[in-house]
């Protein structure tokens, strides 16, 4: 049967507070209650609960959840999330919206716990199975995951929800019943009440510790599977890991290949990856023709954890999916030089120089930043006659996605630079004259 011992076996000595999400229902409950009884981890023991606002109980919900944790002498805090009452909302976006409350309470030295338990974490495996998950969703619920760069720990997970429900009896312990729970029109509802027991009723009494089973298989599979991609993204990775040679990849198997993709998304978002954005990134973009200039976004344009894939000149590129794609060709901006100037797609500066550079006499009749709108022609340094910027950009392998990005530096109406790139000749600083070095940020380049 369950008891406080079991968890001391997880090491909270590490963290200043140890938070519990307490819903009020049986299961954080009764893990608010057990540690409650550990002297060290009592101390610095919180629990929150969400709000959600959705039924009518809720606010009777919460004031039980605020007694339970006087009774106890373990601090409490209620968090609100805006829903209007009675409408529905799905389950995904109360999960996300009760996640983000809870994540923006916590801090970085704190540990957050939850109350899910094997009944659970079988569940999830069998919601999953239905959904069309691979390896890695059979793996269930972890007992040890980090999100939004805190500590999350599920102490029970290895428990059934019958000891918890045991453990609560036993020591008179008061929980709430939430009504939306008898919903069967929700998924996970339909497979706890009516697919899950009459597993049990019928062949298969040990249902829970097959899937169990399963679930340590899938998640020892999945552990090899991230290894062998690892290996593949540090052979094709270049520069940076957002960056890979889409000739290495073609160099694997197609399996292998997928495999590489699935885990380098992974490792760039926490946001959910499906197999079929997978397949449209090895087949639209991998082996995409080398003229084209395909892309595969995911996501919603400035959400963290969205992003575009590109590709050019030979390598697969990683990028935010940022809601300004390019500089509005309408608009001017003033810069006085004094400081960096912080535009729509990145961060213009500069630095002094000699004898390099954009001339600084020739800058002190006024500095104008314009975007590119197509015909511009410049002559950069050394250069024998002027060429059209579209055709320098090429030249310089400026992929396509950034050009319409670049600062155009003008003086006297005249294209005097671009970006960081070059500097047109006529207004280069001449020997031993006063230069500006120039230097251009993309936002691409820094989320």
């Amino acid at each position: 049967m369950f008891g406080p011992d079991y968890l001391k076996e997880i090491d909270f000595t590490k963290y200043k507070r140890i938070v519990v999400a307490y819903s009020g229902g049986v299961d954080s409950l009764v893990l608010l209650h057990a540690l409650s009884l550990i002297p060290e981890c009592k101390q610095k023991l919180f629990a929150l609960h969400v709000n959600h606002g959705l039924s009518r109980n809720s606010s009777s919900w919460q004031n039980h959840c605020e007694q339970m944790c006087a009774s106890l002498g373990v601090h409490f805090a209620a968090l609100e999330t805006k829903f209007s009452q009675g409408k529905r909302v799905s389950e995904n976006v109360m999960r996300e919206a009760r996640y983000k409350a809870l994540l923006s309470w916590t801090k970085k030295e704190d540990v957050l716990c939850t109350g899910h338990q094997k009944d659970d974490h079988v569940e999830t495996i069998f919601f999953r199975l239905m959904r069309g998950t691979g390896i890695k969703g059979l793996s269930g619920i972890e007992q040890f995951s980090q999100m939004g760069g805190i500590d999350l720990v599920r102490p029970l997970i290895n428990f059934p929800k019958k000891d918890l429900q045991d453990y609560a009896r036993l020591n008179k312990l008061s929980w709430i019943e939430d009504e939306s729970n008898e919903d069967l029109s929700i998924s996970r509802n339909f497979i706890r009440k009516k697919i899950l027991p009459s597993l049990k009723n019928q062949n298969w009494p040990s249902y829970l510790n097959s899937l169990s089973h399963l679930s340590r298989k899938a998640k020892e599979a999945n552990e090899i599977l991230e290894e062998v991609a690892d290996l593949d993204i540090n052979q094709c990775s270049i520069d940076s890991l957002n960056r890979l040679s889409i000739l290495k990849i073609k160099d694997l198997s197609k399996v292998r290949g997928l495999n590489l993709l699935f885990r380098w998304l992974r490792l760039k978002t926490d946001l959910s990856i499906s197999s079929h954005l997978i397949e449209e990134v090895y087949k639209n973009i991998i082996f995409a023709k080398e003229s084209s200039d395909p892309a595969v976004s995911f996501g919603k344009p400035g959400k963290e954890g969205s992003f575009q894939i590109r590709r050019f000149n030979g390598i697969l590129h990683h990028l935010p999916l940022v809601e300004t794609s390019s500089l509005n060709g309408k608009e001017k901006w003033s810069w006085n030089l004094q400081s960096p100037l912080v535009l729509p797609t990145g961060t213009l500066s500069m630095e002094p120089s000699s004898g390099i550079g954009l001339s600084s006499v020739l800058s002190q009749k006024g500095i104008l930043i314009k975007a590119r709108t197509g015909g511009e022609r410049c002559k950069p340094q050394g250069r024998s006659k002027s060429q059209k910027l579209k055709k320098l950009l090429q030249e310089y392998k400026v992929p396509p996605w950034a050009r319409d990005r670049l600062p155009l530096i003008y003086i006297d109406n005249e294209l005097a630079a671009v970006s960081d790139l070059w500097v047109c000749e006529e207004f280069t600083a001449k020997k031993n004259e006063k230069g500006l070095l120039l230097n251009w940020s993309d936002n691409l380049d820094n989320i």
